[in-house]
């Protein structure tokens, strides 16, 4: 029997949805300081669901971001309460899970070639680490670029922990910086993540993608988002924008994870629009044909 390391969906899009109140770019960010109970509550309607590695509710909590937003003195409590919401979320489920640290896009998602170097950016990727001294994994996501990718890994190395690291692709199948699938597998290969994943893109690139990436690392994953177009957003829009495609419900959805699995994929889950009724059908559906691991099973 396979052992598939189940990841949770779009934890930081449901939580927006879920804000009655707030409109901002910062999004679920936002909405976790002004309403604490509602991420915890998406917590725990994705543990119910059945997935088994949780990520932190910090996507959009980077040091550049939240000085942006005239935040930086917020960015304690911003991950304390991350934390805090995710700890009780689990506590008041008895729930064996990953607790993931979330390693994001240090400017903002869908962006191309960062004019920032190496160093400068794994000093801010190691200050996001040390802000998550609990967590039990690390998640590398929607990376973009190389260079950023490169040092979201070494940063994450640092920390003694298991982590992966998630491409975004573009319909072409690049990256928004041009590179190629190849180049980014392989720029990351000297850090040793435990998979090499892609994430947040259509899911029919992931689709396309995934018999190529099993040929190229021993653990290899990806898990979609259903908008319709991210492009609006990467042009600095907030997410009030996105809109959700209607044909990926929970079936289509499960459908095409198995499809990626088939083809070699070992971790899976859902980004942005995935819900918790996502989530629930496909760990229906797995369990009964796989073993649903955690994240850090895969290192051990």
């Amino acid at each position: 029997m396979t052992s598939i390391a189940l990841l949770d969906g779009g934890l930081g899009q449901e939580i927006y949805q879920r804000g009655p109140d707030v409109s901002s770019k910062l999004w679920s960010v936002a909405v976790m300081l002004k309403h604490a109970n509602i991420v915890k509550d998406v917590h725990k309607d994705f543990i119910r669901a059945g997935a088994k590695t949780h990520t932190l509710n910090t996507y959009p909590a980077t040091p550049t971001r939240l000085a942006k937003a005239g935040l930086s003195d917020k960015i304690d409590i911003i991950y304390q309460k991350a934390f805090e919401a995710l700890q009780q979320a689990v506590d008041e489920t008895s729930a064996d899970v990953d607790i993931a640290g979330c390693l994001p896009p240090l400017v903002g998602s869908y962006l191309g070639q960062p004019q920032r170097s190496f160093e400068d950016m794994k000093a801010e990727f190691s200050h996001i680490a040390r802000l998550q001294p609990h967590v039990d994994v690390f998640l590398i996501e929607t990376m973009t670029n190389t260079l950023e990718a490169r040092a979201a890994c070494a940063a994450a190395r640092e920390q003694g922990k298991p982590f992966g690291v998630a491409f975004r692709l573009e319909p072409n199948g690049a990256l928004r910086s041009g590179e190629s699938l190849e180049q980014a597998m392989h720029a990351v290969t000297e850090y040793a993540p435990t998979a090499v994943m892609l994430n947040c893109c259509d899911p029919e690139v992931l689709t396309t993608a995934m018999p190529k990436m099993a040929t190229q690392a021993d653990i290899v994953g990806g898990y979609a988002n259903a908008f319709k177009s991210v492009e609006d957003m990467a042009k600095g829009s907030k997410a009030d924008a996105l809109q959700a495609r209607e044909d990926l419900s929970p079936l289509v959805h499960t459908e095409r994870v198995q499809q990626w699995i088939a083809d070699g994929a070992l971790v899976v889950g859902g980004c942005c629009e995935i819900t918790p009724a996502h989530i629930q059908h496909l760990a229906q559906t797995l369990g009964q044909s796989h073993e649903i691991i955690k994240f850090s099973q895969l290192a051990d």
